[in-house]
C-alpha cells in the first residue's frame, strides 16, 4: 500500500492519523450470518433444508401447455425463478416459486382436464345427433 508520498507502507499498517473513530466501534445490531453461509441455510432463520431439494416442476410446466397455455406461461416463467434463485442461494424465496408454480401447473392441469372431457362430451353428443337425424331428402314435389 502506498502513501500519497509514494513510500511503501507494511500491509496492514495504517497511516499516522487514520483509525478507530473516536469513541471506539459500534456495536453491530443482531448477529451477523456467518461467512460462507447464505441466508436460509439449515440452522438459519427462513431455512432448514437442503436448497436442491426444491422441485422446480419445469417439465410439469411445460407440458402444461397442451392443457392451457396461458397459465402455462406463468408457470415456466415461475419455474425460471426457482433455478435463480437457488442460484442464489435464497432458499425462502426459492421455496415460494416453487409453491407458485405448482399452484399455476395445478390450476392448468384442472382447467385443461374439464376443457377435455367438455370436449369429448361435445362430440359425443355431435356424433349422437348426427346420426339420429333423418336422412331423407326431398327433391321437389317428390316428397
Amino acid at each position: 500500500m502506498t502513501n500519497p508520498y509514494g513510500q511503501q507502507q507494511p500491509y496492514g499498517q495504517q497511516q499516522p492519523g487514520y483509525g478507530p473513530p473516536s469513541g471506539g466501534m459500534p456495536a453491530p445490531y443482531g448477529q451477523p450470518a456467518p461467512y460462507g453461509q447464505p441466508y436460509g441455510a439449515p440452522g438459519m432463520p427462513g431455512g432448514g433444508g437442503d436448497i436442491n431439494a426444491i422441485k422446480d416442476y419445469k417439465g410439469w410446466a411445460i407440458g402444461c401447455i397442451f392443457l392451457f397455455w396461458i397459465i402455462a406461461i406463468f408457470a415456466i416463467m415461475k419455474s425460471n425463478e426457482v433455478n435463480t434463485y437457488k442460484m442464489q442461494g435464497n432458499y425462502v424465496m426459492a421455496e415460494q416459486a416453487s409453491k407458485s408454480t405448482k399452484t399455476l401447473c395445478l390450476i392448468a392441469t384442472i382447467i385443461g382436464g374439464i376443457g377435455c372431457l367438455l370436449s369429448i362430451v361435445w362430440i359425443i353428443f355431435a356424433v349422437i345427433l348426427a346420426t339420429s337425424a333423418s336422412t331423407y331428402s326431398c327433391y321437389g314435389s317428390y316428397c
